[in-house]
């Protein structure tokens, strides 16, 4: 079974890399750069910094989580691939 917080930075790190892509091509503002990286720091930080001594998160952060999956997918410059990527991530054992 795969670590619930290797499925976060798994997410993170696919996010990150979609935003810096964003950024690169001028699809995305620096500003808004800025904004879904600040976002998504919170997001992890919080995971990480929570369940740093434990495998099971409680429901109420998987709504946190499952709630910024749905709007990053929902995201206009996201790839196609990437949103793929994401949902195999994410659909591991749910």
């Amino acid at each position: 079974m795969r670590d619930q917080k290797e499925r976060v930075y798994s997410i993170e790190r696919l996010t990150r890399n979609e935003f810096e892509y964003a950024l690169e091509l001028n699809l995305i503002t620096q500003e808004q750069h800025d904004n879904y990286l600040q976002e998504l720091n919170e997001l992890t930080s919080y995971i990480y910094e929570k369940y740093k001594d434990s495998l099971a998160f409680y429901d109420e952060d998987w709504i946190k989580i499952n709630d910024y999956y749905e709007k990053i997918v929902a995201l206009d410059f996201v790839r196609d691939y990437t949103k793929e990527d994401l949902e195999d991530i994410w659909l591991i054992e749910m």
